[in-house]
């Protein structure tokens, strides 16, 4: 993890949950004296944040620290990014910069740029880390160590500020690359948001009884199904196009898969599987720098 860190003296991050600890934990880690204000809903999960040292204050509200902060980190469920941009937008210092760590981009940069004008030091992030799991009781402070970690600047974003937040993820050992945030929902909507509701349709999909004969590999496909519910709704519904573009190539694709089971085609079938096997490989086996799949958890 790079100890150099853009000169943020203080940073309030608004979610203390899974990810807004670990980046409170990484902060720490990578550079000492920075004062990190943690905000949240409850008083326990502020207490759990405080406990692990991922924050260094606690807010029930996010007005007074953000007004006082370098950078802001919006680390709640999509939903709730309004109500916060809302709530600082009138107390933001001159220079100070907003990101965020949510999974969905296009609806969340208009959102931004609608409350906060479209020059405000404003830039999506999207680290893509994580688990099922939640809360700050999880939180690592080497979680985003090796992962990658998408920005999406718009033409009117201050390259100034890209290249702030760049540095800052990389800091806390993520290697970040640009894409459109068109471009972003599209890439993840594939990679991560239709493995997601495949994997909450596998647990719905077997009677209860068959669950008794469930071993590693249903565990495995099915694990991203124990995901935070209001999150990934947020997910859902602010992706809702790419969403339903990667649902309905999946519907083709499956079909064509059906295809083969009903007629029994051999030839076909092991192409499939040989196929699948070899586009895995070549993604598991990719360098670390070259976005290896392996190394976190979308």
């Amino acid at each position: 993890m790079s100890d150099v860190l853009p000169n943020f003296r203080r940073v309030t991050i608004i979610g203390v949950g899974l990810l807004g600890g670990s980046i409170g934990l990484a902060i720490k880690a990578a550079r000492r004296g920075i004062h990190v204000a943690g905000v949240g809903r409850r008083a326990e999960s502020l207490r759990e944040a405080m406990r692990i040292g991922a924050i260094d204050s606690a807010h029930l509200e996010a007005t007074a620290p953000a007004a006082q902060s370098d950078l802001i980190i919006l680390a709640t469920p999509i939903g709730a990014f309004a109500s916060h941009l809302r709530a600082i937008a009138p107390y933001l210092r001159r220079g100070a910069a907003i990101t965020d760590v949510g999974s969905t981009k296009a609806a969340v940069v208009r959102m931004a740029c609608g409350i906060l004008g479209k020059s405000a030091n404003f830039i999506g992030s999207h680290p893509m880390a994580g688990s099922e799991r939640k809360g700050a009781a999880h939180a690592r402070s080497d979680l985003f160590a090796g992962a990658p970690c998408i920005l999406t600047p718009t033409a009117d974003t201050p390259r100034a500020v890209v290249e702030r937040i760049e540095k800052f993820w990389r800091a806390l050992g993520a290697r970040t690359l640009r894409m459109s945030p068109a471009a972003h929902d599209r890439a993840v909507a594939a990679v991560s948001h239709l493995p997601h509701a495949l994997a909450a349709l596998l647990m719905l999909l077997p009677k209860r009884a068959d669950l008794d004969v469930a071993a590693g590999g249903f565990a495995d496909s099915t694990r991203l199904a124990g995901g935070d519910m209001e999150m990934w709704r947020d997910i859902f519904l602010t992706n809702r196009r790419a969403v339903l573009a990667a649902i309905d190539a999946f519907d083709e694709r499956l079909m064509r898969f059906r295809d083969l089971v009903e007629t029994a085609d051999v030839a076909g079938m092991e192409k499939f599987l040989l196929s699948a096997k070899a586009r895995r490989e070549a993604w598991a086996n990719r360098p670390a720098n070259g976005g290896g799949g392996l190394a976190r958890r979308p």
